[in-house]
């Protein structure tokens, strides 16, 4: 009886060290115009207000707590660069581009990635090779 419970207790005593680690850290996210945090979204609105600018057709190659790569298309609306009163009348053009998501940002429970770099692939939009957009929506639970 007594070394049937000593092999109990050993067999509890090698599972305890596994018990207590700590568990794997959350993926970051991105804080998206609802204010909602997603992992690896396929789009990124950049421009909130009047959906001038975004980056669509996303396919990431890496995502972690350091941050993200991918490749995906700058969507831009040319009513941002003619300076008109409403996107309506704008052209949609589209740049293939390399993005990176940086700068973490931790709070409660919660990392969030909040610059988006983009390289375009050929030229940007005004004739651009790169460029880098805050993404600074607030929370919302």
């Amino acid at each position: 009886m007594f070394a049937r419970h000593a092999l109990l207790l050993s067999a509890v005593a090698l599972m305890a060290p596994a018990a207590l680690a700590e568990p794997p850290s959350p993926q970051p996210v991105l804080i998206d115009c609802a204010g909602k945090g997603v992992s690896r979204p396929k789009a990124i609105q950049i421009s909130c207000a009047d959906g001038g600018i975004m980056v669509s057709d996303i396919h990431w190659t890496r995502w972690d707590m350091n941050g993200a790569k991918g490749t995906g298309n700058l969507v831009v609306n040319s009513c941002i660069y003619k300076g008109g009163p409403s996107c309506v009348e704008g052209q949609t053009m589209s740049y293939a581009a390399t993005l990176s998501l940086g700068r973490p940002a931790s709070g409660e429970g919660i990392t969030a990635l909040s610059e988006l770099r983009l390289r375009f692939s050929d030229q940007g939009p005004a004739g651009l090779t790169s460029g880098t957009y805050r993404i600074d929506n607030p929370r919302r639970r």
